[in-house]
């Protein structure tokens, strides 16, 4: 079982969206959840620990851009998990 509470919370979609036999337009929906899900716990996620450990530590590290990204993702998210939901309430 995937660790994170998001990746769960995508697998427990996954298995819904592939036991309720989906149209195209939801498993594209969710294959781009699934992929946005992995960019943050696969490439945004550990640079943000690198960095906090480092200011943890009192090291002075520049300003970072990860953060908005991790925003930007968070956002894309729930604007897919909205259309989703849509799409589901809709057939």
């Amino acid at each position: 079982m995937p660790r994170s509470p998001q990746a769960r919370a995508l697998a427990v979609l996954a298995t819904a969206v592939a036991l309720a036999s989906p149209g195209p337009v939801l498993i594209v929906l969710t294959v781009l959840l699934a992929a946005l899900v992995a960019v943050q716990l696969l490439g945004v996620r550990p640079r943000l620990n690198v960095r906090s450990d480092r200011v943890l530590a009192g090291e002075d590290v520049p300003r970072s851009r990860e953060h908005l990204v991790y925003v930007a993702c968070e956002v894309a998210k729930v604007a897919l998990l909205v259309a989703t939901g849509v799409v589901v309430l809709g057939s």
